[in-house]
């Protein structure tokens, strides 16, 4: 185990795209989620003044607002926002797909933040966040963890489908509820008092 700097790692990708009619889709902080590390949203054939190029693999770091913690794993090549930093592991000295889970810690972002500048608002540039200090594990052990890893955010993910389908199943179940039992006891109860009683 040895401490190494992020940017020992890793690096900012500054490759651009000579036209944002490229083709390539098309991602903007607004399509990061908080805390995911998958990209999961994103615009394809949309006017845009993006001319930041990102690669499959790459991590899109969102350096205006550090506090709100966005960034994840592109899953294709694709145009970004310049609030956007595009970081790219260095294959020889980290596995590339534990990268990502460096990157989207709280130890990380919290360095992020204090390095910070601006107000309106604040942005982190790469130049301060490859300062960022963190302990790595050797080759074999780094494959271990984004083994490990990946497995636990397949498993978060299953669990919040499950979560989802469970509450759209409750609400489908109490809609029901009502439509055939409440709603019509109801207008039953309202016709009683229309007719100066209540007849059940």
């Amino acid at each position: 185990m040895s401490r190494v700097l992020l940017g020992d790692v890793a690096k900012e990708r500054r490759e651009t795209c000579k036209s944002s009619k490229d083709g390539y889709p098309i991602v903007g902080l607004e399509h990061l989620t908080p805390e995911e590390i998958a990209l999961t949203a994103w615009d394809e054939g949309k006017e845009n003044t993006f001319s930041k190029l990102f690669r499959e693999g790459d991590i899109l770091f969102g350096r205006r607002r550090a506090y709100l913690k966005k960034a994840a794993v592109a899953p294709f090549d694709g145009n970004c926002s310049g609030d956007i930093t595009v970081i790219e592991s260095i294959p020889e000295r980290i596995h590339p797909e534990l990268l990502p889970f460096i990157i989207q810690n709280d130890a990380l972002f919290d360095f992020a933040v204090g390095k910070s500048a601006g107000s309106l608002p604040p942005r982190v540039k790469w130049e301060n966040l490859k300062n960022s200090e963190f302990e790595l594990p050797g080759m074999d052990k780094q494959r271990e963890l984004a083994k490990i890893l990946w497995a636990i955010d397949t498993t978060k993910k299953t669990y919040q489908k499950l979560l989802q389908k469970t509450d759209e199943l409750v609400k489908s179940q109490f809609i029901e509820l009502f439509n055939g039992w409440i709603f019509p006891l109801v207008s039953q109860i309202n016709g009683g008092m229309r007719n100066g009683k209540i007849s059940l």
